[in-house]
């Protein structure tokens, strides 16, 4: 595998609308082959819905050796996507996407994630290649990190997310 990085395919996804929704079709297959993921094995799928803009979730991830790939799929809706090395949480490693429907972000197994909601709906769909992992999973408080990047006190964010770790002061300096 050579994702290293994390990668933004920008209205990646053919979306078909009509009065009754949409429907976005996306070839997984073409999708791994097309960017170095061809030994990816789809193990595990997330389906994430936000109704109110001003959410925060994140940043999470698993700890080894159940850390997981990332194919992040937007269906609607408009977020601020922040990730980084979870190994190496330092201001200087932050990577920020501002994503909307029909965007997709493959993020390595080595990094944290988590979004702040900027619109109503956001509906975000997660294939990994890894299980969920209870006694892996983790991740760090990011209220104050988002907070001053976003310049609102207002944010929502769960009580389980408040309880994760600090992230250290290098990093929301």
């Amino acid at each position: 595998m050579k994702l290293k990085k994390p990668k933004l395919l920008e209205n990646h996804q053919q979306q078909f609308l009509d009065e009754r929704g949409f429907l976005n079709p996306m070839p997984v297959a073409e999708l791994l082959q097309r960017h170095d993921l061809e030994d990816f094995e789809y193990s595990y799928q997330l389906i994430s819905m936000t109704e109110h803009p001003n959410t925060f979730r994140g940043f999470h991830f698993q700890r080894p050796p159940h850390e997981q790939i990332k194919i992040l799929i937007m269906h609607s809706g408009e977020v601020l996507d922040i990730v980084f090395p979870f190994d190496d949480a330092k201001k200087e490693n932050i990577e920020t996407f501002n994503l909307k429907a029909g965007d997709i972000l493959l993020i390595p197994n080595n990094y944290a994630h988590g979004f702040y909601t900027c619109s109503d709906n956001v509906l975000i769909q997660y294939i990994m290649n890894k299980d969920f992992s209870p006694e892996s999973y983790t991740g760090f408080n990011g209220l104050d990190f988002i907070s001053k990047k976003m310049n609102r006190q207002d944010i929502l964010i769960s009580e389980n997310d408040l309880k994760l770790p600090m992230l250290g002061e290098s990093f929301s300096s």
